[in-house]
């Protein structure tokens, strides 16, 4: 008996160690590469900006948001994974945060009547905030660790 449970948990073991199973990437998905870079506007880094990346058939997109220095990794799938290959229409964008009595209710301690609703301003010039605008394109290959780094300027 014993014999046969071990050999039993063996196989199962074995199954789950192979290709497409258990909690790997979905046999359906499509192959990702990383791709990271910096965004720098007249030569400074460009933190908490938001790229967006979308396929020139506009099946599929990636994203990411840079950090303080910048840089950022693209995710399509899972945090950091990627994208898929092939060829991307960019646009990025660094929005303010609206001020706080926007968010505040009027029975709340802090609201304050003097201050009037803000809409998020983008930080960047608006030319690239749209894939259509902003000229910024680029080709992902099957390539391990890719860097794509961004200069804006005004």
């Amino acid at each position: 008996m014993t014999r046969i449970v071990s050999r039993s948990l063996l196989i199962l073991v074995s199954y789950c160690l192979l290709p497409g199973c258990g909690p790997g990437v979905p046999s359906d998905r499509p192959a990702t590469y990383p791709v990271s870079g910096t965004v720098t506007m007249d030569g400074q880094p460009v933190a908490n900006a938001t790229l967006s990346f979308q396929l020139t058939d506009a099946s599929r997109g990636a994203a990411g948001v840079t950090d303080d220095q910048g840089r950022y990794d693209l995710t399509t799938f899972e945090p950091g994974d990627g994208a898929v290959p092939g060829e991307y229409l960019v646009a990025i964008m660094k929005y303010d945060a609206p001020s706080q009595g926007a968010a505040v209710s009027e029975d709340d301690p802090n609201y304050d009547p003097n201050v009037t609703e803000s809409v998020a301003k983008n930080l960047l010039p608006q030319r690239y905030a749209s894939v259509e605008t902003s000229g910024l394109k680029v080709t992902i290959i099957e390539e391990k660790n890719m860097e794509v780094n961004f200069e804006l300027t005004e």
